[in-house]
């Protein structure tokens, strides 16, 4: 039998369908978490790699971070747990939640808190400032545009003054719909486009609410295709520059 994981290769076509988006996301990765991983899981995302190391060297270590869309947790949960980390985990899909469980709490020391909430990232509700650091990694394009920048706004409000923001969305706008993604399931994703986030990103700096560190955008090879994504890395200001905890 073949047990080769095919990437996604359809080509993204305009979203035209009635169903509700997050139950399709959520049915979808539900549907193929265990292929996912295994095409997802030893992918190299050096950009992600790169940025999880400067964020890590600013960070005491057990400090608290909330990674949003956190998946199955191969590898950003795990490379953060073994960092000694104290991380909860979301996700929509509770079959994503139930590998992360497999695949991430074995790796937690005495001591070092680590959970896992199934979820929608946007009806979550945490403490303003409870965070040193609120990731999301290919998770925010799910949601669909209008709430995108409401999802930014709400996870600057979880983090510590002087702690990070790190996310990584679609470089470019609108709405896409791919028919037969991973095991053929069907998935949605949105954006804003790097101007839109970057006007949200500059409402938030003229707010006083943000500083970003780095914007850039850089290309990953997806499937069959190189698909652009945009990267952002920001502080929250502090009038007392300390590692966080």
């Amino acid at each position: 039998m073949d047990n080769k994981v095919t990437a996604p290769t359809s080509e993204p076509s305009e979203l035209n369908i009635g169903e509700d988006l997050k139950a399709l996301v959520a049915s979808g990765y539900d549907k193929v978490a265990a292929q996912y991983l295994v095409w997802a899981g030893p992918r190299p995302t050096t950009t992600r790699s790169t940025f999880i190391e400067k964020l890590s060297s600013n960070l005491s270590p057990g400090a608290r971070i909330l990674e949003l869309g956190c998946g199955a947790g191969v590898p950003s949960t795990q490379d953060l747990v073994r960092r000694g980390f104290s991380v909860t985990g979301v996700d929509i899909s509770s079959a994503q939640i139930t590998l992360a469980h497999e695949h991430v709490l074995p790796l937690a020391g005495k001591g070092q808190h680590v959970e896992f909430l199934v979820g929608d990232m946007a009806a979550m509700e945490f403490d303003v400032g409870s965070f040193a650091a609120v990731l999301a990694f290919y998770a925010l394009f799910h949601l669909p545009m209008d709430e995108q920048p409401v999802m930014l706004e709400k996870m600057v409000s979880w983090i510590k003054p002087g702690g990070y923001l790190l996310a990584n969305l679609h470089a470019e706008e609108g709405d896409v719909h791919r028919p037969e993604w991973i095991g053929g399931v069907p998935m949605f994703s949105s954006g804003l486009g790097v101007e839109g986030i970057r006007k949200v990103l500059n409402d938030l700096v003229l707010e006083g609410k943000l500083e970003v560190l780095e914007d850039i955008v850089d290309h990953e090879k997806v499937g069959s295709f190189e698909e652009p994504f945009h990267w952002v890395y920001a502080r929250k200001p502090c009038a007392i520059n300390s590692q966080l905890s």
